[in-house]
């Protein structure tokens, strides 16, 4: 598929204005993007050539757009790293941080983002960490484009209540524990630390 071809599949999924650089990123390093059903453990993930595929990229579908580009953007610093540095420096380290921060400047230097989520990023990149979900301010930021769902977050369930993991696991949430949440497992009544930036659903029938 073509840069012209790639353009309008692009614009499903991203903010306006990003697809033409998504795109040539893609034609330029000669990415398979694969959109997957939403994941447990991972918003995406990036694979590196084999004699019979290209580079490979996938990302959940259930992103909003915004949340979509910084996926995407953080599985093309994998790529970067892995064409510049090989596969044997840390998948995360100094060099993957350079490499996130050098393909996200386009994007931040061109104002496509909501004021929010353009000040969101910018202080993550200062020091990109192994995911996006784990830095408060950018998940709570990118929340709030959402399409309206019944997932919440750990930490907007109220203390004493109940909620259920997207793996189907029952909780009850006891206490607040830094940045995660002592709780207890319905069914077999052990105890876990669970972050609070975790998707969940409450549990409505207590």
């Amino acid at each position: 598929m073509n840069k012209e071809q790639l353009i309008p599949v692009l614009r499903k999924y991203l903010p306006a204005g990003s697809e033409l650089y998504a795109a040539d990123l893609m034609e330029k390093h000669k990415i398979q993007l694969r959109i997957k059903n939403p994941r447990l453990t991972k918003l995406g993930d990036y694979r590196p050539p084999t004699a019979e595929n290209s580079h490979r990229i996938s990302i959940n579908r259930d992103l909003n757009p915004f949340a979509f580009l910084i996926t995407f953007m953080h599985e093309v610093a994998h790529l970067l790293n892995f064409e510049h540095a090989g596969p044997r420096v840390p998948p995360h380290g100094v060099e993957w941080k350079r490499e996130f921060q050098g393909v996200s400047q386009p994007i931040v230097q061109q104002n496509l983002l909501p004021a929010d989520v353009h000040s969101a990023l910018n202080r993550y990149l200062k020091n990109p960490k192994a995911s996006s979900c784990t830095d408060a301010q950018l998940v709570r930021t990118l929340r709030k484009y959402d399409i309206q769902s019944e997932w919440v977050l750990v930490e907007e369930i109220p203390m004493g209540l109940g909620f259920e993991t997207q793996d189907g696991r029952k909780f009850k949430k006891l206490e607040k524990m830094r940045t995660r949440f002592r709780c207890t497992e319905m069914r077999t009544g052990k105890i876990y630390l669970v972050p609070g930036l975790m998707q969940c659903k409450p549990i409505l029938n207590q």
